[in-house]
């Protein structure tokens, strides 16, 4: 946490999601590692800011079980990875503000990688969806069957009695055989299978997949996208890869979650972050 907006921000959206009587919410800050009187001083300021935050937390949601983390290291990403290995969370939740600037080669932490390294679904919030509920969500059918993604879709839409909509993206690399349409059937018909609200679907010519969610994402008024990290979750812009968070403007109503295929162990618990360095 950083204890700023994008604090408020994945407190919020953890509060939406959160089932109070089983749900831990762990809270971490990441500071450099140092020594002497200003990085102790820097220490006793997070532990009176997290103290603050606890206070404020059980005033709004009394049943929250909350417990705070404070790391030291060189990177937020790499303090992010090796607390979830230890915690064993169920999903990482990330506020965001303000997107990087265009030309700017400082890009935060990356949700997708995250996501792909820790195997843990990774959700980004900006500040204009903290208090929106999520009610349409958007999920990109390109080459194989997304179990994962699927289930998560099915999880979240029957929590938040949200509809689906399936889009399907072509993959240039098949040319003799385009495996999407068996694979597209298979998602509709498993999600059809197992959800009561409708299932929508799309089909785009658009190759950029970032790109053709964004746009159909806009157009349906979707809260929600899922993404498989790094193959769907974003784009080469002019000078880096921009994740599709740094694509939303702050008042966005729409969140990212980036969920890594199957092939790994899943993780149980729950793990709000908006992390800082100091």
């Amino acid at each position: 946490m950083d204890f700023s907006l994008k604090t408020d921000v994945a407190i919020k959206k953890a509060a939406d999601l959160s089932k109070w009587d089983e749900t831990e919410w762990h809270l971490l800050h990441v500071v450099k590692a140092g020594h002497g009187a200003k990085h102790s001083f820097r220490l006793w300021e997070v532990e009176k800011e997290f103290f603050l935050l606890q206070e404020k937390i059980k005033e709004k949601y009394p049943e929250a079980q909350v417990k705070t983390h404070i790391l030291q290291g060189p990177s937020v990403q790499k303090m992010i990875i090796e607390c979830v290995r230890l915690l064993t969370p169920s999903m990482i939740i990330i506020g965001k503000a303000d997107p990087p600037g265009r030309w700017s080669l400082f890009t935060g932490i990356s949700p997708d990688a995250i996501a792909k390294k820790s195997n843990l679904p990774v959700l980004t919030v900006k500040p204009g969806a903290a208090e929106s509920r999520t009610r349409v969500i958007v999920l990109p059918v390109c080459d194989f069957l997304p179990e994962r993604k699927l289930e998560w879709a099915m999880l979240l839409a029957g929590k938040f009695r949200a509809r689906v909509h399936l889009l399907a993206i072509p993959n240039p690399h098949f040319v003799d055989e385009w495996p999407l349409p068996q694979v597209f059937v298979r998602a509709y018909d498993m999600l059809r299978e197992n959800l009561h609200q409708p299932v929508e679907y799309c089909l785009t010519e658009e190759q950029d997949t970032a790109k053709a969610l964004l746009t159909y994402a806009k157009e349906i008024r979707a809260d929600l996208i899922l993404v498989n990290p790094m193959t769907e979750s974003g784009t080469m812009g002019i000078a880096r890869y921009r994740h599709l968070s740094d694509l939303l403007q702050r008042d966005s109503t729409i969140q990212v979650l980036d969920v890594e295929p199957y092939g790994r162990p899943m993780f149980s618990g729950f793990f709000p972050a908006t992390p800082s360095l100091a």
